[in-house]
């Protein structure tokens, strides 16, 4: 049995990269996936405790790791998911930050879809429209998909990320804390 799941593994282990080698990769991306603490098949399909001690991308002084679930979570589970690994819902910080997420929420799209959206530590002001970091201060950094926010803005921020590293589709977008996404990215201080 254990040597069927790890012919599996290295079977879709081969398959993405080969996806990701084919979609043309960005420099940070490529430092994603190379990267010997990047986290491998293991962390799909799984909450924190896939992830935990594990730094899939570190900025700041803070370690961030994506969790992921197929069967999708919303806003509740996806905090409670980086609670089980000693953390929280990201920030974002700066547009460099924003890269190095991105990459990893790229390399993290499942085979089957085109697309991966998670679950951010932002808010959405909608009094405003401006975003707030989880402390209640200005973001420093907003990037929105096209169309967002909404006329009538919804509170939680969410990251859409596409395959194609040269769509438009890629950023922020608001929704409410019910909708359900992929993953989320865990903010760990180190």
């Amino acid at each position: 049995m254990a040597l069927i799941k790890l012919i599996v593994a290295i079977f879709l282990m081969t398959s993405i990269i080969a996806r990701v080698e084919s979609a043309g990769t960005t420099i940070e991306e490529n430092d994603i996936l190379n990267s010997n603490e990047t986290a491998g098949f293991e962390g799909h399909n799984t909450f924190g405790h896939g992830n935990v001690g594990r730094c899939e991308v570190l900025y700041g002084g803070k370690c961030y790791i994506l969790i992921m679930s197929m069967a999708r979570m919303g806003l509740s589970e996806a905090q409670t998911a980086c609670k089980g690994a000693k953390g929280r819902l990201a920030n974002i910080y700066s547009e460099e930050h924003f890269h190095l997420i991105r990459a990893l929420v790229r390399s993290r799209i499942p085979i089957k879809f085109h697309y991966n959206h998670v679950w951010l530590g932002l808010q959405l002001d909608v009094a405003t429209r401006r975003v707030k970091l989880s402390n209640g201060q200005w973001a420093p950094f907003t990037i929105w998909i096209p169309n967002r926010p909404f006329a009538s803005p919804r509170p939680y921020i969410g990251m859409h990320i596409n395959f194609d590293s040269k769509s438009d589709v890629q950023g922020y977008f608001d929704e409410w804390s019910s909708y359900r996404l992929l993953g989320g990215v865990c903010e760990i201080q180190k």
